[in-house]
């Protein structure tokens, strides 16, 4: 389905943002008990880089009906918080994420132009505006946990709403209101110094929707200092989050493609119980 399609193209600005996961929280477990309770909120400030392209079939390549950038675009940054709820039971854990993200601006695009000149791209103004929540629940299990090291696998699940309008003076606009539901998997490791920690996670799905082929991967670096480590501790976060994104569909004699990285830092806080 047409409408479908588009969402899954543009699921690579959510991940925005992205997405958040067991990366938001460098994993601590006291002996004190086999239950923890977790509560991550954290400032983030992303751009967007790459090309997105809507093609038609008949110029092999060289006829686009709209062609545009991060760059051209103009959108500016995302500056949204990220809050992260989760609970672990000895070795596993559940986690779950809410994130934001919205970018717009007004910048410009390419558009084929039809006719006896077709083939010709001209510049034409652009109008761009995306907001998307995103909600993550994810599942892990920790194959190492020591005092100070953990390193463990997860999947999970989530959906994403979307409201998508690419609006150019010249050519057809690309809009979209919808939800979108997929999944992923996570590989995460955490490690801790006297109060000093860092971290490190990947999340990647490779799937296919309404028959449309999506690539999509996160690293997150993590580093945090713990201020207070009491009964309720109190850690400072931060890190650095880079998201690729590839995808190559085709629909109504139309190909669109996408080749997008979405990174940034964030900083905040983490309460642990």
């Amino acid at each position: 389905m047409l409408k479908i399609n588009k969402l899954v193209i543009f699921y690579l600005l959510i991940s925005t943002v992205s997405i958040a996961d067991e990366s938001l929280t460098l994993s601590d477990y006291p002996t004190e008990s086999d239950w923890h309770y977790y509560l991550t909120l954290v400032y983030s400030s992303r751009s967007l880089s790459g090309t997105v392209a809507n093609k038609t079939p008949v110029s092999n390549d060289t006829f686009g009906s709209l062609i545009a950038t991060g760059g051209s675009m103009n959108l500016g940054t995302s500056d949204d918080f990220i809050l992260a709820l989760g609970v672990h039971y000895k070795r596993w854990g559940v986690g779950l994420n809410y994130m934001p993200t919205s970018f717009s601006g007004t910048g410009s695009a390419l558009v084929g132009v039809d006719g006896n000149v077709a083939g010709l791209m001209v510049k034409t103004p652009l109008n761009t505006n995306i907001d998307v929540d995103m909600l993550l629940m994810n599942v892990t299990y920790d194959f190492i946990k020591t005092g100070s090291n953990v390193f463990g696998i997860g999947v999970g699940l989530g959906n994403t709403a979307i409201d998508l309008a690419i609006v150019p003076d010249v050519g057809d606009p690309i809009a979209y209101n919808g939800n979108q539901p997929f999944g992923f998997l996570n590989v995460h490791m955490s490690s801790q110094y006297n109060n000093f920690r860092y971290g490190f996670s990947m999340n990647a799905i490779s799937a296919t929707f309404d028959g449309v082929d999506v690539d999509y991967s996160q690293y997150t670096v993590d580093l945090g200092y713990r201020v207070r480590d009491d009964s309720v501790k109190f850690d400072i976060v931060g890190g650095y989050r880079l998201v690729n994104f590839a995808i190559d569909l085709e629909y109504d004699q139309n190909i669109i493609r996408a080749d997008v990285a979405i990174e940034g830092p964030y900083l905040g806080i983490n309460l642990a119980y």
